[in-house]
């Protein structure tokens, strides 16, 4: 693709969530312009271009897809609309950015990842942009570096205190109605940056409550992950308490991490600073830059810059959807851990169990 041609987006979907898409598009023009928005809320839509300097509006993704003739189109809709936009997008020849939750079953996701496969002239990334997330970019490069020697354990806690209130997650109300939810919608985003940064594992153990009785699905979730070498990892996660500590609104990561290395131990907190010990030294903050502006360590912007670069250059993107499918299954791994109360072998590592 020309790099002196800018690309031309459309972006489908104008809830909550678009505005921190938008929001990173604009900072890439003029290279990227989203040039129309789809909804099927005429007033919504509308709201949303008058907001952002979004040219023209449709109710109708064919119809953005057919008089717009762009290059991607960004979908931020709920996962049951994913698949039916993706294959109006690849009828369309258009490049596809698509938010998770990917599907509302893994077959669905299965077949919209089959829609493209490697090598095809039109292409979908997956917008997982957790893995993005600034933090968890400068502690990959850390690990690389061998600075913590080889990791050995870690523990990640995820908070958010959106589900004991009058009427759950004000800002996402639809999440009360997904029959699996915190794992499918919040979790997968530590199974995928844990794949990131520590490879695929090989077994999964998992306990799901539900804390809130109003909600179709579970909102407290204990994962424990076993990958080689004697190597694990403890994911604690709900939706129902505040965060260890406080964070500026908009700027954390939703939870904290530590990782335990032959090296040192690396510990990430609520606001993206990262603390470490060397193994027989002193604890000190770990000088890097912390984004200032943008979603969460800046990773809407960071994923999106991806996929446009990847557009250009045709390389693979990141999170390509067979690679994500590895997420999913995942994913699933720990449902069924969780119902069968017994550590199972993840697709990873099917022999793993013995």
């Amino acid at each position: 693709m020309n790099d002196a041609v800018p690309l031309k987006g459309t972006l489908a979907g104008c809830g909550f969530f678009a505005q921190f898409q938008m929001e990173a598009w604009n900072r890439m023009s003029p290279q990227v312009e989203i040039a129309a928005v789809c909804d099927l809320d005429p007033d919504r839509a509308q709201a949303f271009a008058n907001r952002y300097g979004i040219p023209r509006v449709y109710n109708d993704f064919a119809e953005m897809l057919t008089a717009e003739r762009p290059h991607f189109v960004d979908v931020v809709t709920r996962p049951d609309q994913h698949l039916p936009m993706a294959r109006i997008a690849l009828a369309h020849g258009v490049h596809v950015l698509c938010q998770k939750p990917l599907a509302p079953t893994l077959g669905e996701a299965e077949e919209l990842v089959s829609l493209f496969p490697p090598g095809a002239a039109t292409r979908m990334m997956v917008n997982e942009n957790w893995r993005f997330q600034a933090w968890y970019r400068e502690i990959k490069r850390l690990l690389d570096s061998g600075a913590l020697g080889t990791p050995f354990s870690f523990r990640w806690v995820h908070r958010a205190n959106d589900g004991l209130l009058e009427k759950p997650y004000p800002n996402q109300p639809y999440f009360v109605s997904y029959p699996r939810f915190l794992i499918f919608e919040t979790l997968v985003h530590y199974l995928d940056s844990a794949r990131y940064l520590f490879g695929d594992p090989q077994a999964a153990a998992c306990l799901t409550a539900k804390v809130n009785p109003a909600i179709a699905g579970e909102d407290l979730a204990i994962i424990t992950l076993r990958f080689g070498d004697g190597f694990a990892g403890i994911m604690d996660g709900n939706r129902c308490s505040p965060m260890d500590e406080a964070a500026p609104e908009g700027s954390h990561g939703m939870g904290n991490l530590r990782i335990d290395a032959t090296g040192g131990t690396l510990w990430l907190d609520a606001s993206g600073h990262i603390t470490i010990e060397p193994r027989g030294g002193q604890r000190y903050a770990h000088s890097w830059t912390i984004p200032a502006v943008g979603y969460r360590g800046d990773s809407c912007y960071n994923t999106q810059l991806h996929f446009a670069q990847c557009l250009r250059s045709g390389a693979e993107f990141e999170s390509h959807g067979a690679d994500y499918l590895r997420t999913l299954q995942l994913v699933e791994s720990c449902y069924r851990a969780a119902n069968t109360g017994i550590t199972v072998a993840t697709p990873c590592d099917a022999a793993v169990l013995g």
